[in-house]
Parts: structure tokens; sequence; C-alpha cells
């Protein structure tokens, strides 16, 4: 990453117009930069699309703010070393970032890295950072250097504990790098197990018993700080590997009570109804328990169907896949056939060409030898193009055939997915209408057990220990109704949403499935196309190559 010394480079140190990063600079750089395969051959097109881009380097641009690279949402590799950076910002669309090198900047604080899922490969040296934080999410990190900056603190080196997959660190040059009287490289190395090189070398076991007992009791306080957070952290991953599981089986938030704890969130009427007490608990409690049961079945049958979907998704891959091989070998026999019979052709064109050198190609008639040699070139060439010919079309036609096999594929796969899931609609569709049912029983049952309270209050002279909310209905029998319905319309229309939400993903789902195998095989079978057009038209090149010499005389 050059960071052993300062640039020498004078375009870092003339002065320039400050940089924005913009289209023109981002295509510029790419084109500049020679970038391989897709980028590459859109660039010569003039057809360049950045979001095709996965690595770009943008140095020496005296740029003074990250922005404008959301439109390279697949890049991967970034540097932005020595420009006049101060701020780590809008980076956040960068989702597949895999290293970043913002070295030789004037950056002050580590910040907004957090959702950088996948970067192993962070730079910061030459900067003005003054402390490590905000960097304990960056799990995925393997390399981070953050060398020659102002870091004056060893607190927030604790944090990268975190990063299990760290390996390798540098703090190099920063003032807590001076301190002799606590030697940086024996405090890391009892610090952090996982780190196998400090400043870019080993970490050797004695270094790490050193550090152990000199710093024993640095050790013991961290270790009982961090005690609770791991468990925290835990917790947090698994719920959010259970919401990931559950969100794939279409049924996140229907595990537990969560539903039906939303219903009565937000809902002044329903909780001005349940006031009275203990009665009106009880009918709410009696309704959460009912509304568990279904919430269970659907919970526990949209497991059930994303387990027999997946195995019918790897059945199918199975099966794709052995279709595929079958068709690879069938075209791989085909194509050996091929080369044999093109090495044996370009061989005797070649010994029939040489033959034909010195000889006089332009008169109108030729000898018996230049005749031959002429006949057995017309011969060749004949039986060149009848191998071409026979080769293509029967490599086209595996090529056919197992394209319409995947496409008939596809087509089953996609109608027993369909049903699959239509299926599990209909199961989960059963249990909310049995979930309103139980709604409007609940809202009912209330309506009848508020109305008694307020009678019985009002007959026995203790109106005034109504709940605010229900005095008016010592007036108005129907508010009590009224309350209710609208109770009932809030917790309805919440229902609805779930069951709506559960359907259209289930729909979508299968939709973008199919949508994509479809594209998937289409993409396959035109790439092989072209590569069965190119390596035919390539050996055709060849052949002809070796004939261009007579071919020229002869045509004169």
């Amino acid at each position: 990453m050059g960071e052993s010394a300062l640039a020498t480079d004078s375009s870092f140190n003339k002065e320039l117009e400050p940089g924005v990063i913009s289209n023109e600079m981002l295509t510029k750089a790419i084109l500049e930069q020679g970038h391989k395969g897709e980028a590459g051959r859109l660039a010569q097109l003039n057809q360049l699309h950045l979001e095709t881009v996965t690595v770009i380097r943008l140095e020496f641009q005296n740029i003074l703010k990250i922005d404008h690279l959301w439109v390279m949402k697949n890049l991967e590799v970034l540097s932005l070393s020595f420009n006049k950076i101060d701020k780590i910002e809008n980076l956040s669309r960068l989702p597949k970032l895999k290293e970043l090198n913002l070295s030789f900047n004037f950056i002050e604080k580590i910040e907004n890295l957090d959702k950088l899922e996948n970067l192993r490969i962070l730079s910061l040296y030459g900067n003005r950072i003054r402390r490590i934080e905000n960097i304990d999410k960056l799990e995925r990190l393997v390399i981070l250097s953050v060398g020659r900056n102002s870091i004056n603190t060893l607190d927030g080196l604790e944090r990268l504990r975190f990063l299990k997959d760290l390996r390798s660190l540098n703090l190099a040059e920063n003032p807590i790098a001076q301190d002799t009287g606590k030697p940086l490289r024996l405090y890391l190395a009892t610090l952090l197990p996982q780190l196998k090189y400090y400043e870019y070398v080993l970490i050797r076991p004695a270094e790490r018993d050193a550090g152990k007992e000199k710093f024993q009791r640095e050790l013991i306080d961290i270790l009982e700080h961090e005690r609770i957070e791991i468990i925290e952290r835990t917790n947090a991953a698994k719920e959010r590997d259970d919401e990931i599981r559950l969100s794939k089986s279409f049924v996140e938030h229907l595990n537990g009570h969560q539903l039906f704890e939303s219903l009565f969130q937000g809902d002044p009427e329903g909780a001005a109804l349940l006031s009275i007490g203990a009665e009106a608990v009880d009918l709410k409690n009696d309704y959460r328990n009912e509304a568990y049961s279904f919430t269970q079945n659907i919970y526990k049958m949209g497991l059930e169907q994303q387990e027999k979907r997946q195995a019918e998704i790897e059945l199918y891959d199975r099966c794709i896949r052995d279709e595929r091989k079958k068709a690879q070998l069938m075209g791989q026999k085909i194509i050996n056939n091929f080369l044999d019979s093109f090495k044996n052709l370009y061989k005797l064109a070649k010994e029939i060409v040489a033959g034909l050198k010195g000889r006089d190609l332009n008169s109108k008639t030729y000898n018996a030898e230049t005749e031959k040699l002429l006949d057995d070139l017309n011969l060749c060439k004949s039986g060149f193009n009848s191998l071409f010919e026979d080769t293509w079309h029967t490599l086209m036609g595996i090529e056919m055939q197992l394209f319409e096999r995947t496409e008939e594929g596809n087509s089953t796969f996609e109608n027993t997915i369909k049903e699959m899931t239509n299926e599990f609609i209909e199961m989960a569709q059963g249990q909310f209408v049995l979930l309103r049912e139980a709604e409007i029983n609940f809202s009912d049952a209330l309506v009848d057990t508020v109305q008694q309270f307020v009678t019985f209050k009002a007959a026995s002279g203790q109106a005034d220990h109504l709940p605010d909310a229900l005095k008016e209905s010592l007036d108005d029998k129907d508010v009590i109704s009224n309350m209710a319905a609208g109770m009932r319309d809030q917790h309805m229309q919440q229902i609805d949403a779930r069951e709506d939400k559960l359907i259209t993903r289930s729909r979508n789902w299968v939709k973008e499935l199919c949508d994509d195998l479809q594209n998937s095989e289409i993409k396959r079978n035109r790439a092989k196309v072209l590569e069965i057009t190119y390596f035919l038209d390539q050996h055709r090149q060849s052949f002809m190559s070796a004939l261009d010499e007579v071919a020229s005389k002869l045509e004169v």
C-alpha cells in the first residue's frame, strides 16, 4: 500500500483544482486503468456501465469529499489515497466492497463504515486519526492499517477483539507506539489472540507470553467488561439469523406473540375498554392464547413448507447438473474428434501448400503434379468444410436439446413450486380466518363485559370511579360499541396487512426464482452458442491462414 514512505510523486504536491467525484472522473479513471473483463469490453465499445466495474483507483485527484460512488454498486476494491478527504462518508451503498484504501488524507475520525460488512482490507495510513473507534462491526476484516496517525490512547483497541478474522494490524508511528513503558507490540500480542502479524512481522509465542505477564491486570479488566457484551452480541446474532431463516419461510415475527402485541400498540380505544380491570384483561389473555395457537400453526407450516421447497430446489439443481454434465461429456467427445480430424487436415494442408511453393500458379494450365496437388488441396478444403459444418450442427444440436430439456424442466419445476406455495398460502389463510373470528369474539365479549361493568358502577353509585374514557357511555350507550368497532377495525387492518405480506412475498419469491432460472438458462445458452461459434471460427481461421499464400495466387 506504499506505507513505508510518503509519496514523492510531484502530482501529489502540485496544487490542483479541488477534485469532485463525477461520472467523468470515474469513466476517465476506468479507461486509463485499463480494466479487464466486462468493464473493459464495454469501455472499448464506448458503452461503459459504471455498475459493472469492480475495481477503481482515484489517487492524486485532490478530492475533498467522498461522493457519487453509489453508481458503482458492484465495487469491490476502492482506493482514494493521496487526496484531501477529511471525512469518511457516503460508502454505505457499496455493500460488496472488500478493500478500501484511504491512506494519506486528512481524516480525523473512523466512522460510517458499519454497512461495509464484506470489508477485508482497510488502510487509513497517514491520516489524523486520534483513536480507534467505530470499527468493531467489520467482523470480516482481515488487514487493518492505521499507522502514521495521531492515535494517543489505548482505549478502543480492545474493540478489535470482536474482529475474529483480523490477522494483520499496523499502528506504527502513532504516539501510543512511542511509549517504551508499555510496548505496544506486546500489548497487542496478548490483547488480540487472533492477530498473527503486527507491523507485518509474525507475532511469536514468546511475545504473547511476555505480554500476558506484563499486561495481566489490563486483560482481566477487559475480559470482565466484554463478557456481558459478548452475550448480548451472541443473542443479537441469533435473533438476526432467526429472522433471516424465518424470512425465507415468510413467517418472520410469527414465532411468538409479536403479531398479537402489535394489535394493541397505538390503540387508545382498546386501551380504554381494557381499563376496567381484571375481567377485560382475562378476555385479552384468552384472546392472546388463541392468537398464539394460530400464529404458531402458520409459523410451523412455514418452516415445513420451506423445507419441502428447499428439497424440491435441490432435486431440480441435481437434475439440471446431471443434464448439463451429459451434454458436456457429449460435446467434449465431439470436440476431441474434431480436434483429431482438424490436426490431420491441417497437417495435410500445410504439406500440400509446401508442395505448391515455387510453382507457377498464375498460368491457365498446370502440369500433372501441380494439378494433383491442387485437387488434393480442394479435397482437403472440402473435408475441412464438412468437418466444420458437421461439428457445428452436432454441437448446436446438443446445446439445443439441453436448452429444450432445461426449459421443460423449468416449466415443471415452476408448476410444482407454485402448487407448493399456493398450498402454504391456503393453509395460512385458513389460520388468519380463525384469527379474525377470534378477534370478533373477543370484541363482542369485551363490549358485553364493559357494558355490564359500566351498568354496575352506575347502579351502585360509583359512576365517578369509571375510567374517564368510559364516563361518556353513561349518557350514550353506543359509545362502548363504537369504541369496540374502532378497535376491531384497527386490529383487522393489521391482521389483513400481515396476511397480505405473507401472500405477496410468497408469490413474489416464486416469480423471482422462476424468472432467475429462465434468465440464467438463456444467458448460459447464449454464452455456450458464442463459445462454440468462437471455437470453430478460430480453427477455421487457422486452417484458412495456412492456405492464404496459395489462395492469393489463385485469385490473381
